[in-house]
């Protein structure tokens, strides 16, 4: 029974808004192959600084040249078009799922150990028990 339910969540949820703009983004993103080289092109310069930080001495302006030219590709990237979809639409449905997640682990709680938990009142810290 609680299988069920749990798959016909899962189907709400990939039914969702959220969902629905995530899958389109990832497919415009997967066609974008511009978009898709400069992410490669940050997960390298990412990835060539943390080995040369792990086997040779690197200079303090050395790091800040670094982060600020990765912070300049980051923000290239988000601002590219499929790109920056991409990475809103994943955020985006990261928090939906985790207030989801949060309104399921409270109302079990709630029902479990109410003496733990239960509603404080303050409405601005609630996952969503009632």
């Amino acid at each position: 029974m609680v299988e069920d339910l749990a798959r016909r969540l899962s189907n709400e949820l990939i039914e969702s808004e959220y969902a629905q703009r995530l899958i389109k983004a990832k497919k415009a993103y997967e066609a974008d192959f511009e978009a898709q080289k400069m992410v490669q092109d940050y997960v390298d310069m990412q990835n060539r600084f943390q080995a040369r930080l792990a086997s040779e001495e690197v200079t303090d302006e050395e790091k800040d040249q670094f982060y600020l030219d990765i912070n300049k590709l980051n923000n290239a990237i988000k601002e590219q078009g499929t790109a920056g979809e991409l990475y809103k639409a994943e955020s985006e449905f990261n928090e939906y799922m985790t207030s989801i997640f949060g309104i399921i682990t409270n109302a079990v709680q709630n029902e479990i150990a109410p003496e733990n938990g239960g509603c404080s009142g303050s409405c601005g810290t609630c996952g969503g028990c009632h």
